[in-house]
């Protein structure tokens, strides 16, 4: 009896780790749609002409780069803006999504004056890896970014600006130690923790408790990755923040969903935050489907510091 209870147990155990492989495989090992082209993809008509424009003026003038950071070779497409500037957006993508997917926002940064460079994150489009860093990991690779911007130009006037992962992304470089030239962040629909969004998801998606599933996928994400998802908070990044930000998010977002965004705004201390949620809109559906609104919050907001 003690012989089939220990077989028992031990099959159990089997099954656990590796349910919680295929969780580790699911969020964070680096596949087919990190790759694909999302350029057309999702678009409403408000949004279609600024990836058809986008194309057009990176064709003339746009140009692709490539840095290295921490053993790997990270890939973006920089446009300058049509008059010369020092103002520089650094645009960045969601979770299994690449560049090709933020043309509409890189050209509404370039209708706006400023000069794009529209990264692929790691494990992401054409940089490489093979995990997805879950902004933990990109945040190292954007302030990579940074530096290579001011060492092309010490003049450089910089702001981070993502959605969903990316939006995660630079909240969580809020928290370290920046150059001057980082004048603003912008976030759309960043999620409050890693943490946080997996269990979310988890439960979501999988009808699946928090413990003891992700506490366990984050000791795989340790180990053979490299983060826990415990130490990849947005929340006690943006506790340290000393950058103006504006915090954008759909008010109908169910995939992260829109109350993160009031724990990421009430986390920064930086008097000079703004928060726009766009009415009725799913996630990263605002700047589609509020496209003028979006358009003059982010104006509104960088010209208050930009001149």
């Amino acid at each position: 009896m003690l012989r089939w209870l220990f077989r028992i147990f031990i099959l159990l155990i089997v099954v656990y780790i590796a349910a919680c492989a295929y969780f580790f495989n699911v969020a964070e090992i680096r596949n087919n749609h990190n790759n694909r082209d999302y350029t057309y993809e999702g678009l409403t008509p408000t949004s279609r002409p600024y990836v058809d424009d986008y194309q057009q003026r990176f064709s003339q003038s746009g140009r692709q780069l490539t840095i290295q950071n921490r053993g790997l070779a990270l890939d973006a497409d920089y446009l300058p803006a049509a008059r010369l500037t020092n103002k520089t957006v650094i645009v960045v993508h969601g979770f299994r999504s690449n560049k090709t997917g933020m043309k509409s926002y890189a050209d509404m940064f370039y209708r706006l004056g400023y000069n794009t460079l529209t990264v692929d994150n790691r494990g992401h489009g054409q940089s490489q890896g093979n995990f997805v860093g879950f902004g933990w990991l990109d945040k190292n690779d954007v302030e990579a970014w940074i530096r290579y911007l001011v060492a092309q130009n010490k003049n450089v006037e910089i702001v981070p600006f993502g959605i969903s992962m990316g939006g995660a992304t630079v909240a969580m470089l809020s928290g370290d130690s920046l150059p001057a030239n980082v004048r603003a962040i912008i976030e759309d629909s960043g999620y409050s923790s890693v943490e946080d969004e997996v269990a979310y998801q988890a439960k979501q998606m999988y009808h699946l408790p928090k413990d003891p599933i992700i506490p366990t996928v984050s000791l795989f994400s340790q180990y053979i990755a490299g983060y826990s998802y415990q130490e990849a908070s947005t929340v006690k990044q943006l506790a340290k923040n000393t950058r103006p930000m504006l915090f954008m998010h759909g008010g109908a977002d169910t995939y992260v969903p829109t109350r993160m965004v009031y724990s990421l705004y009430k986390a920064d201390p930086d008097p000079r935050k703004q928060l726009w949620i766009g009415a009725g809109s799913g996630h990263v559906q605002a700047f589609g489907q509020h496209t003028a609104a979006y358009q003059a919050e982010v104006q509104k907001f960088l010209n208050l510091y930009f001149k």
